[in-house]
């Protein structure tokens, strides 16, 4: 059996436990205080009462109560144990809690952005598009934050389908805000208040121009486009030309557009495309640090700028990028020529480097002239940017393309680039 508590618990320390056995409830004769006369039974029934009180104190028991009704009393002490339990459980709901509302919170950003939205974009939903293709062409266009948070919620509600066509949104839109225009159904393609044009990265001036003009719908043309920088060429203020440029620099805006997508309205000029990419180029110059590049190399900013532009023309693979630098800075130091064709590519407007054009005598003929060319020849992407800043560390000054996926090879003497020329000239890229 077991042992009773050694001490009666406090009143506030019981936990009583009722249960109800069903039956007819009390009767009038069997209520006190309802005209039964006080006698012996009453007597003996208060001297029960009291022998039971007294048992009370000594261990749990059931009450004997009226018909039908049984009462249990349990009493449970009040240890250390006990109050440490409470805490630790008041403890852990309130992490809980907290859990929990943090992640409603991160649930709701995903579901419903913080900020206003923004400006209008058009989306193309293709024929056939599932749920999970819409989500991630929404995220991708800025319209929603969270593809996998708009897959979900659609599930969730039925998963309903849409037209294919053009839809504008609004940036930075809540998923259900989307929902509604995809609900709506697409909008003529003249209702369209925005085109999204895709400037690739290491264009020249004019090949940026040619891209211009197959853009469907553009209200300009890309001979526009290079007459108004004829009229008032692009210059950063962050990797500044010299004033003058030389007379044979070919263009001055070379260099200064950054290649990127960019967002015009249907009313948009040429003057404000070339203005918005020389100030995204400037925007990036400043993120870099640009206006203090290497103080090592001796260049400045617009040097350096020219630097990345061959760096970008010559290496198509992001791991070669810091090492071509490297050459670069160590040809410059040596006082080597620098022989890159990229800039003689340049200077024949992309015509085939056969020997009358590897003959011309131009600054941008580096297999002729030392030093650098006048002017960049091309729009560098970050990463060549980067690397103009930070090449790798090396004694190469010799490169190669050794490998049909564009791998260069970089060699510290004249025998080790001998010896990687035979593998170009096997493939074709070198004679």
């Amino acid at each position: 059996p077991a042992a009773a508590p050694s001490a009666k618990p406090s009143l506030w320390s019981r936990v009583v436990e009722t249960v109800v056995r069903g039956g007819p409830s009390r009767s009038a004769d069997s209520t006190p205080g309802l005209g039964r006369p006080a006698g012996p039974h009453r007597a003996q029934r208060r001297s029960t009462s009291r022998t039971r009180r007294a048992a009370a104190d000594t261990a749990p028991h059931r009450i004997g109560g009226h018909e039908g009704i049984d009462y249990e009393v349990v009493y449970t002490g009040r240890g250390p144990g006990t109050v440490g339990g409470v805490v630790m459980l008041l403890l852990f709901l309130g992490g809980a809690l907290f859990a929990g509302v943090q992640a409603v919170g991160w649930v709701r950003e995903k579901l419903d952005p913080p900020g206003e939205p923004a400006g209008e974009v058009v989306v193309a939903l293709p024929p056939g598009s599932s749920t999970s293709g819409i989500s991630e062409l929404l995220a991708a266009n800025g319209v929603i934050p969270d593809a996998t948070a708009y897959e979900w919620y659609v599930r969730l509600r039925g998963g309903p389908t849409f037209q294919a066509g053009d839809y504008v949104f609004r940036r930075n839109s809540s998923v259900w805000n989307a929902l509604e225009v995809l609900e709506e159904g697409p909008h003529q393609v003249d209702q369209a208040l925005q085109l999204t044009i895709t400037v690739p990265e290491g264009l020249t001036v004019v090949q940026i121009a040619g891209a211009l003009d197959r853009v469907p719908g553009l209200p300009f043309t890309g001979a526009e486009f290079l007459e108004v920088l004829r009229r008032a060429p692009a210059v950063s203020t962050v990797a500044r030309p010299p004033d003058p440029l030389p007379d044979e620099a070919r263009n001055p805006s070379e260099g200064m557009l950054f290649g990127d997508t960019y967002f015009l309205d249907l009313t948009a000029t040429a003057e404000q495309l070339a203005t918005t990419m020389s100030e995204r180029l400037d925007a990036v110059l400043t993120e870099l640090d640009f206006d203090e590049p290497p103080a090592e190399f001796g260049l400045t900013p617009y040097e350096t700028l020219v630097v990345a532009s061959i760096v970008e023309a010559e290496a198509s693979r992001a791991e070669d990028r810091p090492r071509l630098a490297r050459v670069i800075y160590n040809r410059l130091a040596s006082g080597t020529m620098l022989g890159m064709d990229a800039t003689v590519s340049y200077l024949v407007d992309g015509a085939e480097l056969d020997a009358a054009a590897l003959a011309v005598d131009s600054p941008y003929n580096t297999r002729l002239n030392p030093g650098l060319p006048p002017t960049p020849i091309g729009s560098p992407s970050r990463e060549s940017l980067q690397a103009a800043l930070a090449p790798a560390a090396g004694d190469w000054e010799y490169v190669v393309r050794t490998d049909d996926d564009g791998t260069l090879s970089f060699s510290a003497t004249y025998e080790e680039f001998l010896a990687d020329k035979e593998v170009c000239v096997e493939l074709g890229y070198c004679r």
